[in-house]
């Protein structure tokens, strides 16, 4: 499947490039979810929110607009993509759109790793065939990542800095309360 999309964008970069367009011409390379392929035991995609599943490939060709060989750390989402096309394109976005533009740090008028202050990721049904069908919701800030089943007492809490593999679920440690708190003010 890699190869298949691999060989695929070649084709599209080639014959922008044969057809002088390449230059001027916006190129996006993203997922709108990862795969687990045994992350946590499991396999495919679905109702979780582990980093295999939530932090995908996005990707920003512009020769004439984005600065060659950046790579940022920076916390982005994918309805950040919209705005920032228009954006390119010199359009407004409308004040209904929830995404930022992330042209400022592609042309470096911005701090390359700094967008926003946290990300947001839900999932409808996140409880896997429960039959109140749970809405879940996951809030990281890059280091701290919260996930709430609204309506469950359960939860998980992970400190990616120390446990990148997300096995220590800190949600009912006692000394991590106040921190869980203070999380889920933005679920």
């Amino acid at each position: 499947m890699i190869m298949l999309i691999d060989d695929q964008l070649k084709r599209i970069v080639d014959t922008l490039r044969e057809s002088g367009q390449l230059a001027n011409t916006i190129i996006v390379y993203m997922s709108d979810h990862g795969e687990l392929l045994g992350d946590q035991g499991l396999i495919l995609k679905g109702c979780r929110f582990f980093e295999g599943l939530v932090r995908v490939p996005l990707i920003f060709s512009w020769p004439e607009g984005i600065e060659r060989g950046l790579v940022s750390d920076a916390l982005v989402e994918t309805i950040d993509v919209a705005p920032t096309l228009l954006d390119a394109a010199g359009l407004p976005t409308p004040e209904s759109m929830q995404g930022r533009s992330l042209l400022p740090l592609l042309n470096g008028q911005r701090d390359l790793h700094r967008h926003r202050p946290h990300v947001i990721c839900e999932y409808f049904d996140a409880m896997g065939g429960h039959p109140d069908h749970t809405h879940g919701s996951m809030v990281c800030d890059g280091r701290y990542k919260s996930v709430v089943y609204h309506g469950h007492s359960i939860g998980e809490l992970y400190d990616l800095e120390r446990d990148p593999g997300e096995f220590d679920n800190l949600w009912d440690d006692p000394a991590h309360r106040e921190l869980q708190y203070e999380r889920v003010k933005y679920h």
